[in-house]
């Protein structure tokens, strides 16, 4: 065994992480390497200049324990913390109500372990064998759709939403949204230069998409990629101007024809500007709104929770049902925590080198940020309602399966921000 390799494997014995071994040991030798190049200038021999660079290193196990300090993979438990206790707080609607099937705590409690798993499982996952996965990922995605939505295979429509059969889980077009994100931070990790491709690619699968999928589902797709792509060329000034520009103007043109154009939606629409002249549809649901929010005070009726009764308590109006019951003082610390998440996201994505890593996390946070502030905004009567549950808290398996699948992503890539390091 040569010098070198004894001082790396003396280097790395203390250090536990079998990911930070590999690190410190790529690391130290490339010093080591443009060490013994500069000595081989002077004539001397390679087996000599090795030595002379191992000694200037110092003591291998005091380096060693060093090293695995500044790589050993982390934990980011701000974040982990805050989703599980979203997660517990998921659980109060059903406790403070009446619940019947498929309201049911049983249920709650196999979609919440089922969420933490996928999350603790994720974080220990290496992210990183993902980034070449975009192909197979955004075809999964088409053949999902194809097959299960437009063909109609074990496929029902449930109040205007096609729904399609996934063994026990009935689920509408926001199951395929995994794929995407991933398939997309790949696809712009590789293509981010190939504005045709990226334009041709999200054209063909917004044509799949929006067809079968409810109005939440698309915004929601259309922002993650948005914001993936605007995130890709940052540093491209003119672009990006351009980009932002053209997605303001697509997005905002896109939503209200969209609206307009369906009757259902414009029912929606008019019931949001008109609640008054509208309370036998959607104006009814505003109504019920400022009733309720306006009668919940600081501390809540809790004793007053068999009067409550309104559509959707557990789901995308849970956020009423928690207010009513225990006040204003828990839904603004409530609306805290579910921002804190949003912010630890973004922190997280500036400490990530990996460029991949940060698409990830830009999607994730993008993924995150819109149910979350559209479900608020949307009980708050500030913008007309739509299918947005309430991020970890509203009730429903495929939700809380997409957000464990995006926080474990996130502290994977959290996991790693040490085990990153440049090949010259």
């Amino acid at each position: 065994m040569s010098e070198k390799k004894a001082f790396l494997k003396q280097v790395t014995d203390p250090i536990k992480s079998k990911e930070a071994k590999k690190i410190v040991a790529l690391e130290l030798d490339q010093h080591l390497e443009a060490a013994v190049r500069n000595m081989l200038k002077s004539g001397i021999s390679r087996e000599e200049a090795e030595r002379q660079a191992v000694k200037r290193m110092g003591d291998p196990v005091k380096l060693g324990i060093k090293m695995g300090k500044l790589h050993r993979p982390k934990i980011d438990w701000s974040l982990l913390s805050l989703v599980l206790l979203l997660y517990l707080v998921g659980f109060l609607p059903l406790l403070i109500t009446h619940h019947e099937f498929p309201f049911s705590l049983s249920k709650k409690s196999v979609d919440v372990l089922l969420g933490i798993v996928i999350v603790l499982t994720l974080m220990m996952f290496d992210y990183r064998k993902l980034m070449k996965t975009y192909w197979p990922m955004l075809s999964i995605a088409g053949i999902i759709l194809v097959l299960f939505f437009h063909l109609g295979f074990s496929s029902r429509v449930v109040n205007g939403v096609q729904f399609a059969h996934f063994g026990t889980l009935l689920a509408n077009s926001l199951i395929v949204i995994p794929f995407l994100f991933i398939g997309w931070a790949g696809f712009l990790h590789r293509y981010v230069n190939r504005t045709l491709l990226i334009f041709g690619v999200f054209l063909l699968s917004i044509a799949i998409y929006i067809p079968i999928s409810p109005l939440p589902n698309v915004i929601v797709y259309v922002v993650m990629v948005l914001v993936m792509y605007l995130w890709s060329i940052r540093n491209q000034s003119k672009k990006l101007v351009g980009s932002i520009i053209a997605t303001l103007f697509t997005v905002v043109t896109g939503f209200l024809l969209i609206f307009w154009q369906n009757l259902y939606m414009r029912d929606r629409l008019m019931g949001f500007f008109l609640p008054e002249q509208t309370v036998s549809t959607y104006g009814y649901y505003y109504l019920q709104f400022n009733k309720y929010l306006y009668e919940a005070g600081w501390f809540g009726q809790f004793s007053q929770m068999e009067k409550f009764d309104m559509a959707e308590m557990y789901t995308d109006m849970v956020f009423v049902t928690l207010t009513y019951s225990f006040g204003w003082v828990f839904a603004v610390v409530m609306v805290l925590f579910l921002a804190a998440v949003m912010v630890r996201i973004c922190w997280i994505s500036n400490k990530t080198p990996d460029s991949f890593g940060q698409l990830l996390i830009v999607g994730a946070a993008a993924l995150y940020t819109v149910p979350f502030v559209y479900n608020i905004g949307m009980v708050l009567g500030l913008v007309p309602i739509a299918g947005f549950s309430l991020p970890f808290i509203s009730y429903g398996a495929v939700p809380i399966v997409i957000n464990s699948i995006m926080i474990g992503l996130v502290l994977s890539v959290y996991r790693r921000k040490n085990l990153i390091v440049s090949i010259n």
